[in-house]
């Protein structure tokens, strides 16, 4: 007996696993942001000392989990250089990096738009312009639900909202490089932890 579908499903097949096969390994993600959030307080007058809002950017470098699958590991780097209130009738120049690792899990879509989940952990630095000012470096987490543009085979644009969590002990001193100091050094956290929300839009180039 005769199976003239044989040939045409076993073309197929092999078209599709050449396919999974040629798919780009590795992907580069070029963003500009906004980002919001960051409260604080003066530790004097309890009075909130939050972060400004400003404009940021974030770099990711992504290798897929495997042949012919549509995730990827993530490394992700995103910075702010932002302001705060001293405490002291002036302001003190801020930056905020995160780096995580993680990865990216697409869900649903179609050809034109592809959406996606990521999740992150790994550190946050915060580091204040001031010459006697010190770095505090704390554990973090984030995640993110953006949507992908295809602009051909090797390129897309993509859009994305991340939120980040920074895990830290309830009143310890941030931007300061005494305890016992003034002006800037009156800034502790809030709470147990910092939120931030940033919105995201940049290209992904696969090779």
């Amino acid at each position: 007996m005769r199976r003239p579908w044989l040939p045409a499903a076993a073309l197929l097949f092999a078209t599709s696993a050449a396919h999974a096969e040629a798919l780009p390994t590795f992907q580069v993600g070029l963003n500009g942001g906004y980002r919001m959030g960051g409260s604080f307080e003066d530790q004097d007058t309890a009075a909130n000392r939050d972060l400004d809002e400003s404009g940021s950017f974030a770099i990711s470098l992504e290798m897929r989990y495997g042949k012919g699958d549509d995730r990827f590991y993530q490394l992700w780097y995103s910075r702010q250089s932002t302001d705060i209130d001293d405490g002291a009738g002036g302001t003190v120049g801020v930056d905020v990096e995160y780096l995580h690792i993680g990865g990216t899990l697409p869900f649903g879509g179609s050809e034109r738009a592809q959406p996606y989940f990521a999740m992150g952990a790994g550190v946050t630095r915060f580091s204040a312009s001031g010459p006697d000012a010190d770095d505090r470096t704390k554990f973090s987490g984030s995640m993110a639900f953006g949507l992908e543009v295809p602009l051909g085979r090797n390129a897309a644009l993509r859009f994305e909202g991340r939120g980040y969590v920074t895990f830290t002990d309830t009143d310890a001193s941030f931007f300061c490089a005494s305890d016992n100091g003034a002006g800037v050094c009156r800034i502790v956290a809030s709470g147990s932890t910092i939120f931030q929300g940033e919105a995201l839009a940049g290209i992904v180039i696969r090779f």
